[in-house]
């Protein structure tokens, strides 16, 4: 063989080996990223099944002060407020 075909031959493989190793770390790169996007997604998840389940406890508790007599208990709880025959007594612990 000559010297220039050899040369040749050993710059091909020294690219193709390049190219190969870049391919190979991308495909990590990638498989590694999709990990990521995988636990992300997974938390978010989570959030939102959390989120949902506030969603939902707000839900009943609006509900509840929908009727006159939720509202009532509201004005009695919240802001101390009384009907017109009853006495407020606050009681300090």
């Amino acid at each position: 063989m000559s010297k220039t075909k050899i040369f040749r031959e050993l710059t091909i493989m020294a690219i193709t080996a390049l190219a190969i190793f870049h391919a190979c770390k991308s495909i990590v790169g990638s498989v590694e990223h999709q990990f990521y996007l995988y636990h992300q997604a997974a938390s978010l998840k989570a959030g939102q099944a959390q989120a949902q389940e506030v969603n939902k406890e707000l839900r009943d508790g609006l509900a509840n002060y929908n009727s006159s007599s939720g509202i009532e208990r509201l004005a009695r709880e919240r802001l101390n407020l009384a009907g017109a025959d009853e006495i407020v007594v606050r009681i300090s612990k």
